[in-house]
């Protein structure tokens, strides 16, 4: 596997670079709005290699924060490479970990290809990977007497017959509401 390239920049083509590394080029998708690159530049990018039974493709990073963001967000259940990329690549670091932080879905919401459902999975699935920045408060100025999970529900959007219908269903055996949540987030709509 490819963990980093070191070359020369010797194409450029909407969102990818071919970087010569001793004579090989190798085709390396990127943000090209993080990078000011000109075609015979030397660059360094730490690299995810993502295969599948039609082809091999890398993504390229300026730092290991990046790539290990990359890696954590291609984590969550309907998050591919491509779309994790345009997540990366369209937002710092600093405010996708803040926006899961403070559960923003609408942050997320704003990005091509990420939907309400995808939105709330990476808040809730990140949330306890990310860590450090505070708890994640998600009754804001929902009547108190509703348990935590109805109202994180309800906090991403769901309305109360979704989450009766959701919550009827949920395993026993899941007594942590971060588990309970993301049980939920799986079975809404089925």
């Amino acid at each position: 596997m490819i963990s980093s390239l070191r070359g020369t920049v010797s194409r450029i083509f909407g969102n990818y670079i071919e970087v010569e590394v001793n004579g090989i080029g190798y085709e390396v998708q990127l943000s090209i709005k993080n990078y000011e690159l000109r075609i015979g530049e030397e660059i360094k990018l730490f690299i995810y290699t993502s295969m599948n039974d039609s082809s091999i493709n890398l993504f390229g990073f300026k730092t290991v924060e990046e790539l290990d963001l990359f890696k954590m967000m291609i984590t969550v259940s309907g998050v591919g490479p491509k779309t994790a990329m345009g997540i990366v690549g369209e937002k710092s670091s600093l405010e996708i970990i803040k926006a899961i932080g403070d559960a923003d879905v609408d942050f997320f919401k704003k990005i091509k290809g990420i939907g309400l459902k995808t939105a709330q999975r990476i808040i809730v699935d990140l949330k306890s990977k990310i860590g450090g920045l505070g708890e994640l408060d998600l009754r804001d100025s929902l009547p108190l007497l509703e348990d935590d999970l109805v109202l994180s529900l309800q906090q991403l959007g769901f309305d109360r017959k979704e989450i009766e219908n959701v919550t009827k269903k949920l395993p026993k055996e899941l007594l942590e509401l971060e588990a309970q949540l993301e049980w939920c987030l799986q079975n809404l709509g089925r």
